[in-house]
Order: C-alpha cells, then sequence, then structure tokens
C-alpha cells in the first residue's frame, strides 16, 4: 500500500530520493532507503536493513523495514525541518558466545529532523527520536545438535528505544 502511495506521489511531485544512514553503515550494517514527496509538504519514506554480519559476530543477521510519513515544515518538500512518524519491522538471530538469540521487535515511533543541501542533488539529514517496541525473543543453547530452548529464558514485552537515530546522506533522482 505505501509503495502504490509513494507511485502516486512521484507522479504528481516528481521528487524522488534514495538515501543511506551512514551511522548504520559504520556499524556494518547494510541499508537503503527511497523517499517520494507526496505533496508540497509531506513525503513517504521506506527504509530497509539487512546484515549477516555485526559487530564481529560471525554468527548474526538482522532484518528490518521502516516506513515513515514526514511533513516538511518549511513549506518545501525535503528542504530544512521535519517531523516524521512510522513503524518498525525486525527479525534478528544472534549470537555472541555459547547462546544464540533469535526473535523479532514490532514498534512505532516519532522523529524531527534537518535536511541539509550540500549541491542541487545531495543533501545530509540529521534525525532522531523515540519509539515504543514490542520485542520477543528465545534464547538457545549454540551446540551441534537440535537447538533446545533454555527454559526461562524467553523474553517479551514493551520498550521505549530510539527510533530512527542517524545521519543520512540523501541523493535526489528527479
Amino acid at each position: 500500500m505505501l509503495i502504490c502511495l509513494a507511485a502516486h506521489g512521484a507522479t504528481r511531485a516528481q521528487m524522488l530520493a534514495l538515501k543511506t544512514n551512514a551511522l548504520y553503515d559504520l556499524a556494518l550494517v547494510p541499508n537503503i532507503g527511497i523517499e517520494v514527496a507526496t505533496g508540497s509538504k509531506t513525503s513517504v519514506a521506506v527504509n530497509g536493513f539487512a546484515t549477516w554480519y555485526i559487530f564481529g559476530m560471525s554468527h548474526a543477521k538482522a532484518w528490518g523495514f521502516v516506513p515513515e510519513f514526514r511533513y516538511w515544515f518549511s513549506g518545501s518538500t525535503f528542504s530544512k525541518f521535519y517531523a516524521g512518524a512510522g513503524a518498525t519491522i525486525a527479525r534478528f538471530e544472534v549470537c555472541p558466545s555459547a547462546t544464540i538469540y533469535n526473535g523479532s521487535a514490532y514498534g512505532a515511533g516519532i522523529n524531527v529532523g534537518y535536511n541539509y543541501w550540500l549541491t542541487k542533488r545531495i543533501s545530509v539529514d540529521f534525525h532522531g527520536g523515540v519509539g515504543l517496541y514490542y520485542h520477543s525473543h528465545a534464547r538457545y543453547l549454540n551446540t551441534d545438535q537440535d537447538l533446545p530452548e533454555i527454559p526461562d529464558h524467553n523474553y517479551k514485552g514493551w520498550v521505549v528505544l530510539p527510533y530512527q537515530i542517524g545521519v543520512s546522506f540523501v541523493y535526489i533522482l528527479k
């Protein structure tokens, strides 16, 4: 549904941007986002990330999507201050030691940001916010046999965490 809305907005507003969060890149988490202007003061973005190597762990994988709606206060899309609201959907499996953590997280958050133009097509987007997430994960022993769950080590619940923290490089396609 978001992609259809984004495609409709692209034909109307004629602004389409690709972006990557440099903080994720520094953590060796490949990510990419696409943002489409849906009006003179609004845009819709979909960001995605996936990794199979987290902070030196050989057994680690994670992926997720973050759709977001943004309202631009300056009167022009992709320019200066904005506020956003969005959702997060993520899955992970990490093994920092002899234990494997396998789970998922879902949530929603709000953020604010500022987009600073470097050239006609390239800008830097500084952003950060807070979100409420529901997470659940199971803890398993890392053995060569089947992975039995460790009793009393399955977790789930709500937690408040940072949402969309980053410094993104943005390239306007059209």
